[in-house]
């Protein structure tokens, strides 16, 4: 049943849109109250729908459906703060952390924070970030590593601990500003201020140094972790991409290819990877072994240019996004399983598989979950 929720006080909205009419179901403690709206037509009821539920949203209350279908969301929660570029969430076990941007406080002080949502969509907590803007975050075993304005911290939940990497590493900041994270299989690998490190099992460890060159005055850099978090994949350079062992750092190849400027990679498999260019948008694939650019079979002509895409490697999913539009596809079968449309995404978001759930950020302000 699709509804709407306010935790906090109890209330409950169901709306739907009967022939040409909006129909309002609210329920306040015992009482229920229910009213009807007629319009001229059935597009424009549906439309009063779309903006009453977002009215809602914004108020306070979380959209539940527990009768969603592939392609349609399961949840929304208002979180408010996004912008694009920095639309970071986290899932740690029956948590989800999203990242906002809540402005400033008196005195021109960030106030940006961690919102902590169970899975129900209910807000349990709001936690002041050491530094604005969080540009990444992913989980680590029972961590969450985050990336504050390219410097790395580790959030510890249990206790709600920040840890200043750079201060435990004693680094100093230098020229190079980009920074990344990825994480896969309980381990992490990051760099700040051109140098490397693994982390596993609570424990931090160098493993080697980067340098960034530049494209139209904005560093290049992206990184991808294999499945198995054995490989590294590391692109600083235009038309150059490494290949390192993510225990030691060591480069086990060297990658060149006309696949320009990257702003994006993911490892399909351990012998192929997903690229996407920058600025163009375009999703592009890899082969590691023969360095050249292939095309997957899946990859059809209408969904070629790509805002963002993720990967469910257990599962063999992967969607792809260009905006709004979004297509499932079965890695195995190249079936396309869904093609939908994300609410409240006015030019990007961040997607991620969480619990076989597709977790989307958007730049209007909300968290959702969708069936795939």
């Amino acid at each position: 049943m699709r509804e709407l929720v306010n935790f906090d006080s109890g209330d409950r909205l169901r709306l739907s849109v009967e022939g040409n009419a909006l129909v309002s179901v609210s329920q306040k403690g015992a009482k229920t109250k229910q009213s009807k709206k007629e319009f001229a037509n059935e597009q424009d009821a549906k439309k009063a729908c779309i903006k009453k539920e977002w009215e809602s949203l914004k108020k306070g209350f979380v959209l539940q459906d527990s009768e969603a279908k592939v392609g349609e969301a399961s949840l929304h929660v208002y979180i408010g703060g996004g912008y694009t570029g920095a639309l970071s969430f986290a899932s740690i076990k029956d948590e989800i952390y999203v990242y906002k941007s809540a402005g400033q406080k008196d005195g021109g002080k960030p106030s940006d924070i961690l919102v902590k949502l169970d899975r129900s969509g209910a807000i349990k907590e709001q936690i002041a970030l050491p530094k604005p803007l969080a540009w990444d975050a992913q989980c680590v075993g029972e961590n969450l590593l985050l990336d504050l304005d390219h410097e790395i911290y580790i959030f510890e939940p249990n206790g709600a601990k920040f840890r200043e990497i750079s201060a435990e590493q004693n680094l100093k900041r230098n020229s190079e500003i980009a920074s990344f994270i990825c994480a896969s299989n309980g381990v992490a690998v990051f760099g700040m201020f051109g140098q490397i490190f693994a982390f596993k099992n609570g424990e931090i460890s160098k493993i080697g140094e980067y340098k960034c060159s530049t494209k139209s005055h904005v560093p290049i850099l992206c990184a991808a972790l294999s499945a198995d978090a054995s490989m590294l994949a590391l692109c600083t350079k235009e038309n150059e991409l490494q290949i390192l062992n993510a225990k030691n750092g060591e480069i086990l190849s060297e990658l060149r290819a006309e696949f320009g400027v990257l702003d994006k990679i993911c490892f399909l498999d351990d012998e192929t990877l997903l690229l996407r260019q920058y600025l163009e948008n375009k999703l592009l694939s890899l082969d590691i072994k023969s360095a050249k650019v292939t095309k997957q079979p899946w990859i059809k002509d209408e969904y070629l240019r790509v805002s963002e895409f993720c990967l469910d490697s257990t599962a063999g999913k992967l969607v792809v996004i260009d905006q709004s539009r979004a297509y499932a596809i079965n890695l195995q079968s190249g079936d396309v399983m869904a093609e939908f449309t994300l609410a409240h995404v006015v030019k990007s978001c961040e997607a991620k598989f969480i619990d076989g759930k597709l977790a989307v950020r958007t730049d209007y302000g909300c968290f959702s979950l969708y069936e795939i």
